[in-house]
């Protein structure tokens, strides 16, 4: 079984689309111990910099896309941190609609984004 620290150690490589920095760097704020709990499974929240942040989506693919490969028999949900950004429910559905999320993921690797 995971933990929290396991679980953002293996964030690490997910860098923000926008600048080359780590989603778990505290500068960004992105991704913090206390917004990972695990549970039934893993549930990660993440806060984009700004809440009308056009990459948050992408951001949400790329943490739940780590998290299948690195723990594949888990159960992976992964959301934003409520209030944080102006296309919350959107952006929570683009993550979490499988159909939705396989196709990203596959555009992603088309594009040898992934």
């Amino acid at each position: 079984m995971a933990t929290v620290d396991d679980v953002f150690e293996a964030l690490k490589p997910v860098m923000d689309p926008e600048h080359p920095v780590s989603i778990t760097d505290p500068k960004m704020g992105i991704v913090k111990k206390e917004f990972i709990s695990i549970d039934d499974g893993i549930k990660v929240q993440f806060k984009p910099t700004v809440p009308y942040c056009p990459m948050g989506g992408l951001i949400g693919i790329l943490i739940r896309h780590r998290l299948s490969e690195v723990y594949p028999e888990e159960k992976i949900h992964v959301s934003l941190v409520p209030g944080s950004h102006s296309q919350e429910q959107a952006v929570n559905l683009m993550i979490s609609d499988n159909e939705r999320y396989e196709k990203i993921v596959s555009q992603l690797r088309e594009r040898d984004m992934l």
